[in-house]
C-alpha cells in the first residue's frame, strides 16, 4: 500500500495563510504543516491545533522573512536597517550566494544558531509542547542546515530533508518546484501562479507515488491577503495549492487506490 505524507508550509504566515491550511486540514487531505513562530500570525495558528489530532505540527524555521524571535542586535548578519529579516530575493542577488564561503558569510553559525533556537524556544512557548517535525523553509545555506540538523538530534525531533532522504521519499512535487527558475531567484510572476495547476501537477506524479511505499507530497496551501502579498511573491498560487489539497479527484484517487495519508509520527525512525 502507498503511504503518501502531504505536507503545506508556513503555517501562521498571515490569517489568510492559516485559513487556507485550517481548511486544508479540515476540508483536504493535508496531514503535516509547520509554524512560522516569528510572525504576528503565529499565536492566532496555534489557536487552531489543539482541536486537529489528525494533523502534525512541525516548525519551519524561517530566516527570511517578518521579525526575528531573537533580538536584531545579536544577528547582525540576518537583518535589515529595521530589524527585519533579509528576503530570499535580496540574498540569492548577492554574489556571496554564489559560493560556501560567501554563504557562511551571509548566515553566519552562530547567529543562525542563536535565532533558530529563538524559534524554537518560541514554538514552545506559544503551544506547551516541541514541534513535531523541524523544517527549512525557502533558500538553504549549510549553516542553516547543520544548525536544524543540531536541533533534531538534540530534541530527537525528525528533520524532514533528512528523513525524507534517509526514507527515500523525496516529494516529487518538491523536486518541481526546486527545478523551476522562479525558485531558484526566488521571484515568482503572478501570472505564472495564475495559471498553476496543482491538481494537474499531482497527476503528473501520482502513479509514480504508487509505485513507492513512503511518498512525500509538500507545496504552499493558504489563501491570499494584502500582508502576504507585502511579504513574498509566492503569493497567488497559494491558492491553487489549497484547491489541489481539498480536490475532490485527488480524494476519490485517493480512495480508490487504499493510499494511506500519514504524517511525521508514523514513519521509521
Amino acid at each position: 500500500m502507498a503511504k503518501i505524507l502531504f505536507q503545506g508550509d508556513d503555517f501562521g504566515f498571515t490569517r489568510a495563510v492559516t485559513l487556507g491550511i485550517v481548511d486544508s486540514i479540515d476540508r483536504g487531505v493535508l496531514r503535516n504543516t509547520g509554524l512560522f513562530a516569528n510572525m504576528p500570525s503565529a499565536p492566532f495558528a496555534v489557536s487552531f491545533m489543539k482541536d486537529r489530532p489528525q494533523a502534525c505540527f512541525g516548525i519551519d524555521f524561517n530566516l527570511v522573512s517578518g521579525p526575528t524571535c531573537a533580538d536584531p542586535k545579536l544577528i547582525p548578519h540576518l537583518v535589515d536597517e529595521e530589524g527585519n529579516f533579509i528576503r530570499s530575493g535580496v540574498r540569492t542577488r548577492d554574489p556571496r550566494w554564489q559560493s560556501e564561503e560567501g554563504r557562511a558569510e551571509l548566515f553566519p553559525y552562530e547567529e543562525v544558531r542563536t535565532e533558530l533556537q529563538a524559534q524554537f524556544d518560541r514554538f514552545v512557548e506559544l503551544t506547551g509542547r516541541k514541534p513535531e517535525y523541524l523544517h527549512e523553509h525557502s533558500i538553504s545555506s549549510e549553516n542553516y542546515r547543520k544548525v536544524i540538523h543540531e536541533l533534531s538530534v538534540e530534541h530527537d525531533i525528525p528533520y524532514s530533508s533528512e528523513i525524507w532522504e534517509k526514507l527515500d521519499m523525496s516529494s516529487s512535487m518538491n523536486k518541481l518546484f526546486k527545478a523551476s527558475m522562479a525558485s531558484q531567484k526566488k521571484i515568482f510572476d503572478p501570472n505564472d501562479q495564475l495559471n498553476k495547476d496543482t491538481v494537474a501537477q499531482f497527476f503528473s506524479v501520482a502513479d509514480e507515488m504508487l509505485t513507492k511505499e513512503l511518498n512525500a507530497f509538500c507545496c504552499h496551501p493558504g489563501y491570499v491577503d494584502a500582508e502576504l502579498l507585502g511579504l513574498t511573491t509566492l503569493s497567488l498560487e497559494r491558492s491553487k495549492d489549497a484547491q489541489m489539497m481539498m480536490s475532490e479527484k485527488v480524494a476519490q484517487w485517493i480512495k480508490e487506490n487504499n493510499v494511506e495519508l500519514i504524517t511525521y509520527r508514523e514513519l521509521p525512525r
